[in-house]
């Protein structure tokens, strides 16, 4: 009945979410009609890391005197999706900083798929069709006493010929000191292990580790910076406990 379909056009509209665009630091890579009516994992993705890439930004400048911001660059891709580029550089506070989002998708060459084999995916031959989002971040504050800052955090996504999908995410985090302070060492990793602690006690080990190894100059028999944690491939127990 017509009361029927009204109602079921109701419900649909009451929960399509509304995208702000101001939360952003630009229109959204993927249209707002599509991110506003989807609430799959790609629009997830997408939407958080938006988020967080306009929330850091915009307290980055706030740590700068005298108003130096970020230039924001929007770039598209000819392949399919693009990206979002925020760069500051020559302020009092920070002497140079990207924080960066892509969202981009399209066919991954044979290559790739071959290298994704030999670190243990069973993928089909050929071209696959993929999904990548992800931000990532390099801050260089120009007082050498304050650390430079590294993380960057992605979801990954390819689609097999029958149409199934194979999904994981990966990234990570790390601290380089110029001068050394425990309490900043401390502070690092006591925030890192928290974080972890919420989802699995044992991550932060595990995770922490792989960073340390990660990082290792072999040659000079040290670590890069004071490490933090690095992750790739993880695709357990869920998808939503793994976004989460």
């Amino acid at each position: 009945s017509l009361t029927t379909v009204l109602q079921i056009r109701k419900v649909h509209m009451e929960s399509v979410r509304k995208i702000n665009v101001a939360n952003f630091m630009a229109q959204p890579i993927t249209p707002i009609e599509t991110l506003e009516a989807s609430n799959d994992i790609r629009v997830r993705m997408e939407l958080m890391i938006m988020k967080i890439q306009h929330d850091f930004v915009r307290a980055l400048e706030g740590e700068e005197n005298f108003g130096k911001k970020f230039k924001v660059d929007r770039w598209e891709r000819n392949e399919g999706g693009g990206g979002i580029t925020c760069v500051i550089e020559g302020g009092d506070t920070f002497e140079k900083g990207g924080v960066n989002v892509s969202v981009v998708q399209g066919m991954l060459p044979p290559g790739a798929v071959q290298q994704m084999r030999a670190r243990g995916k069973k993928l089909g031959d050929g071209e696959l069709p993929f999904f990548a989002a992800g931000i990532s971040c390099v801050i260089h504050p120009r007082n050498p006493y304050v650390p430079t800052i590294h993380f960057n955090y992605r979801y990954f996504e390819l689609v097999e010929d029958d149409g199934s999908k194979m999904w994981w995410f990966g990234g990570g985090t790390d601290l380089t000191p110029y001068y050394y302070y425990e309490d900043d060492a401390e502070h690092f990793h006591k925030t890192l292990k928290e974080a972890c602690d919420v989802h699995d006690k044992k991550f932060y080990p595990k995770y922490k580790k792989w960073c340390d190894d990660y990082f290792t100059i072999t040659h000079r028999n040290e670590t890069r910076g004071i490490g933090g944690i690095f992750f790739d491939d993880v695709d357990s127990p869920s998808l939503e406990e793994c976004f989460q």
